[in-house]
């Protein structure tokens, strides 16, 4: 009897703990829902976007800060632009342009006068003084080069603006030159006929005839026979040298003249190689003192064979002759002694010789002196 009271007891008791236990898993399981619902981040709701662009604005244009006349004191010349700018224009063509500036000071602004440059002109002013607030003009003329290419050419206004006493201004061009030279530069030879130099050809590149007017040499080294009264496209010369005149003048230009609106003044730099090369053509001497004597070698070069044997000599004031020379290969060094002359007063201190050679075949050179005293 007391086994099986034993017995129901125990049952009874582990029945109880099975249903406390349930119930607190159960009871953990819904603490645990519960946290995961807490912790579960809702979706995020969109936000609006930008509102729809209207019409685009344009970009804000700022005015330029004014000077403040108050921190100037005296006068100041502003330039509205300080430049020109002619494009494309024709060889040797004549523009005119103006440039307008004002006084921005407190002061009268005196202009003195404009500066111009090469190919620049600039008429007289008839007004110079502006008050302050004043504004004026300045018409500039310009004469375009003959060569083709950019051009910039600057002016000055002087003025009493102790900040800006040469305003700048500035020309620009571009010259558009359609007539074209080939060769431009030829390298010549005493010893060739004609010097070597051969047919020169002009032509126009824009397909229009023109004539030629004129043609012209340094010291008429060369004459070119041609008809001014010819139009055409393009035309073959062939100058004519003299040799003697080009042996005493062997670097220059010929220049042919054109009728083409756009053909500018063609050219041809020539260059020949002189019968006698000198390594000192002129002596310079300084602070010298009368009555000094000064020894100089000077090297004469043969380039075509021609003779080295002095026939004679002179020098013109006679401060320079000649104390030694000797020749090898087709070189002569002559050492050549300079005696420097009186001072003819106590202010002047220059002075100057020249030394002529003639070799036994007639062809003469110089060789020349510059000299100044001593303080």
């Amino acid at each position: 009897m007391k086994r099986g009271l034993f017995g129901f007891f125990f049952v009874f008791i582990l029945g109880i703990a099975l249903i406390f236990g349930c119930n607190e898993s159960m009871a953990g399981q819904a603490d645990a829902g519960k946290t995961s619902v807490k912790q579960e981040t809702p979706a995020a709701t969109p936000s609006p976007g930008p509102a729809p662009a209207g019409p685009a604005k344009p970009a804000e244009t700022k005015e330029p800060k004014k000077e403040d006349k108050k921190s100037i004191d005296g006068p100041k010349i502003l330039v509205t632009k300080e430049f020109h700018d002619f494009g494309e224009i024709g060889p040797g063509t004549y523009h005119t342009c103006t440039f307008t500036f004002k006084n921005i000071g407190n002061k009268t602004l005196k202009i003195d006068h404009v500066q111009s440059t090469c190919g620049c002109s600039v008429p007289q002013l008839d007004k110079k003084d502006y008050e302050p607030g004043e504004s004026g003009t300045i018409e500039v003329k310009f004469h375009a080069p003959t060569t083709s290419g950019e051009t910039k050419k600057q002016l000055y206004i002087v003025s009493n603006d102790p900040s800006n006493d040469r305003a700048q201004l500035e020309l620009r061009a571009v010259v558009q030159v359609n007539v074209q030279t080939e060769p431009a530069e030829v390298s010549l030879m005493l010893n060739k006929p004609n010097a070597g130099l051969g047919p020169i050809k002009i032509k126009s590149t824009d397909g229009k005839p023109f004539r030629i007017t004129k043609f012209t040499s340094q010291a008429d080294a060369f004459t070119c026979v041609f008809d001014p009264n010819a139009a055409a496209t393009e035309f073959t010369l062939t100058p004519q040298v003299n040799l003697d005149v080009l042996s005493k003048n062997p670097t220059g230009v010929m220049t042919f003249e054109v009728d083409h609106p756009q053909g500018g003044i063609q050219m041809v730099r020539y260059n020949a190689l002189p019968r006698y090369e000198i390594n000192r053509p002129r002596i310079i001497l300084q602070n010298v003192k009368a009555g000094q004597k000064e020894q100089k070698e000077v090297v004469i070069t043969s380039h075509y064979g021609d003779s080295l044997k002095i026939a004679k000599s002179a020098s013109r004031a006679g401060l320079m002759k000649i104390v030694k020379q000797e020749i090898k290969d087709n070189a002569l060094t002559l050492t050549i002694e300079i005696t420097m002359p009186e001072r003819e007063t106590a202010t002047r201190r220059y002075f100057s010789d020249e030394l002529t050679i003639q070799f036994d075949n007639s062809q003469e050179v110089e060789i020349r002196i510059s000299g100044w005293f001593a303080n």
